[in-house]
């Protein structure tokens, strides 16, 4: 740290001290406040001007402690780079939440573009309010309650980060309103389109480019696989997924293939389908120096890997519009009963639907293993719950005369 200058000029009765650094002409004060000593440049050369304006700093930074108010004010583009610094060392040492990369990307999108140069302790419901006018207008869509609900979140570890700094109090935190279009349920995928997809793929697999491409969609074929199979999340959960994190238990003498996924709801344990073994081991075997093992062998090697990624990369939004281009070749692209086009979560929404559909599992189980709420499950599937138990809602049949 600099020295400061020998020369120094104290005022206010010595409470406060004005001193220069080397390399600026600056004037600078140094005074105590919460029994902390606080530091601040007054911008000025002239000492006469640097004195007035440090009285007028010192002051109000007292004026700021008798009344229990943060006594450094910051722009929130300054807290808001903390806070997504915060996350991102979380991220790395593997202690963050799969979704701090929304949080980080609503940030940087939309909260420091119009909260920018606003001071993180002046930011109240009307200036909300004027922010939630101007990100429909940027988005050109009214946002769904599931987006607001995470643009929220990361709004809320911006003020936690200002909290603890000392840049805001409490009660200087705004109400973060909801109010968002009801989210729509997502296009599901029938049990015959299904069968129609999966006998595609192997195909669609072999017309593939030598290279690159062809290596995408054997990644991508097996990505799809697991997903019907499991119900995680693609991209939060299947892209994070690492080979140290897919192992083999016992239960009551049977074995069950098993993964932990770390999803938007935290870290979960789901068991595969049977039928899943076979498309894990495939994507072993792409790489030659793990096929010297078998798989469950090489399952118990830990390897620090990730199992969708293609030369460590991210693949979410490159698998994403793969999937679209296949679901079109399979003549499947859009969902007949709502219009809209199919995406790889509808793989997760059908493997809910024939959970239900085929009372493979009840509501609550489905819901832990999906790493949901039980709410969830009846809000989006209680039709299929209601049909499951119409003999019982139908009655005996004997009708009234």
């Amino acid at each position: 740290m600099p020295q400061k200058s020998k020369e120094t000029v104290h005022i206010l009765e010595g409470k406060a001290t004005l001193f220069q650094r080397p390399l600026t002409p600056h004037w600078h004060v140094r005074y105590k406040v919460h029994g902390k000593w606080e530091r601040a440049t007054t911008k000025c050369e002239a000492l006469k001007e640097a004195k007035a304006k440090a009285v007028e700093i010192v002051t109000n930074a007292w004026f700021r402690e008798q009344n229990n108010l943060p006594i450094v004010s910051k722009k929130f583009k300054s807290v808001a780079r903390l806070a997504i610094e915060r996350m991102k060392k979380m991220q790395e040492a593997n202690q963050g939440k799969a979704t701090f990369k929304t949080y980080i990307q609503a940030l940087e999108r939309y909260h420091i573009p119009f909260f920018g140069n606003h001071n993180i302790d002046r930011i109240n419901g009307s200036l909300m309010t004027e922010f939630n006018v101007w990100r429909i207008e940027q988005m050109q869509r009214t946002p769904s309650a599931s987006v607001i609900n995470n643009h929220n979140s990361a709004m809320t570890r911006v003020f936690e980060e200002g909290l603890e700094r000392g840049y805001m109090t409490k009660n200087q935190v705004p109400y973060l309103r909801n109010d968002g279009r009801a989210t729509e349920k997502r296009p599901t995928i029938t049990v015959e389109e299904y069968a129609t997809l999966y006998r595609g793929l192997k195909g669609w697999v072999a017309d593939g480019r030598k290279g690159n491409e062809s290596r995408l969609r054997q990644v991508l074929r097996d990505y799809i696989l697991i997903i019907a199979n499991s119900g995680i999340r693609a991209g939060t959960e299947g892209m994070n997924l690492k080979w140290r994190s897919v192992y083999f238990y016992e239960k009551d003498g049977a074995k069950y293939l098993a993964m932990r996924v770390n999803g938007k709801t935290g870290e979960r344990e789901v068991t595969l389908r049977h039928g899943a073994i076979r498309y894990l081991d495939r994507l072993r075997k792409m790489n030659e120096e793990w096929r010297k093992y078998s798989f469950e062998n090489f399952l118990k090697k830990k390897f620090d890997a990730y199992v969708f990624r293609v030369d460590d990369k991210d693949m979410t939004e490159t698998f994403g519009k793969m999937f679209s281009r296949y679901l079109e070749r399979c003549e499947l692209l859009i969902d007949p009963t709502s219009g809209k086009h199919r995406t790889l979560y509808s793989l997760r929404h059908m493997y809910a639907v024939f959970a239900l559909t085929y009372n493979r599992m009840s509501v609550y189980t489905l819901a832990k293993h999906m790493g949901t709420s039980v709410a969830m499950i009846e809000k989006h599937y209680g039709q299929i719950l209601l049909r499951n138990n119409a003999a019982e809602i139908a009655g005996d049949g004997g009708g009234d005369e």
